[in-house]
């Protein structure tokens, strides 16, 4: 009998401290009701992806303790993955893409929602969101512009001008490529090609304060513009540039009263 009341009592106090170990270790791990939440966020980052580069801006606000929706604006330069660059043997003469008739820029404005898959440790750590959305898509293409050789009409001088890579043969009047003009030249020919974008990714935020941000992110981005704009000469107008993106971001939180 004596054996049986230690063997209970021992059951007893063991099961008892396993219960208060967990309930100390549940406090002890989950201190959110002692902390501000912070309701207003904003970002500035840089984006990188296969076909070019950006810089971003991000403003919102936490909707729930597991949601955020945010307000981006981003401007990003595009390339085509068929571009590359050639020099040709003249003195002075400078590198430029072979056949490039525009560069291409895209102004974007949407709505960014996270969700929280994975909630960061009291102690810092990493804290994982599930984000997509998408909005207005602004295809800015600015003509690039070559130095080109012409032959002065029956003489042998010649004469390096400005022009824009025609893709017709049998329009195209000068002898030779030299290099690629200024960049600033072609910006008063700008035109505007309006279109729509969506991108979805995972968010990783990192860090031990829960007032300054710092976030990676990756993930699928898509612009499609109906009336599309050509990068190349021998390609029609592009209307779908599906791109593979890395994002580094800094900022904070705080509340708005």
């Amino acid at each position: 009998m004596k054996s049986r009341f230690y063997i209970l009592l021992f059951l007893t106090m063991l099961f008892t401290n396993i219960d208060v170990v967990a309930q100390f270790d549940t406090e002890y791990v989950d201190t959110s009701e002692f902390k501000i939440l912070y309701n207003r966020s904003k970002t500035y980052g840089i984006e990188l992806n296969n076909l070019g580069l950006g810089i971003q801006y991000r403003t919102g606000k936490r909707l729930s303790y597991f949601s955020t929706r945010m307000w981006e604006f981003d401007f990003s330069y595009l390339k085509s993955y068929k571009q590359y660059k050639i020099q040709k043997p003249y003195q002075n003469a400078k590198r430029y893409i072979y056949g490039k008739q525009n560069d291409v820029f895209f102004l974007r404005a949407g709505i960014i929602k996270k969700k929280l898959l994975n909630r960061k440790p009291y102690w810092g750590g990493v804290e994982v969101r599930f984000m997509y959305g998408g909005g207005l898509s602004f295809g800015l293409a600015k003509p690039y512009y070559l130095y080109v050789i012409y032959q002065i009409d029956n003489t042998d001088s010649y004469e390096i001008l400005p022009k824009v890579y025609d893709e017709d043969p049998v329009n195209r009047d000068w002898l030779d490529e030299f290099g690629r003009a200024p960049f600033s030249r072609g910006f008063n020919e700008i035109s505007i090609h309006p279109g729509a974008y969506g991108r979805i990714g995972l968010s990783f935020e990192f860090g031990k304060d829960p007032t300054k941000l710092k976030v990676l992110e990756v993930g699928l981005l898509v612009d499609v513009l109906p009336y599309g704009v050509s990068v190349m000469a021998y390609n029609p107008n592009d209307i779908v540039f599906p791109q593979l993106f890395f994002s580094f971001s800094l900022g904070k939180r705080f509340n708005k009263y």
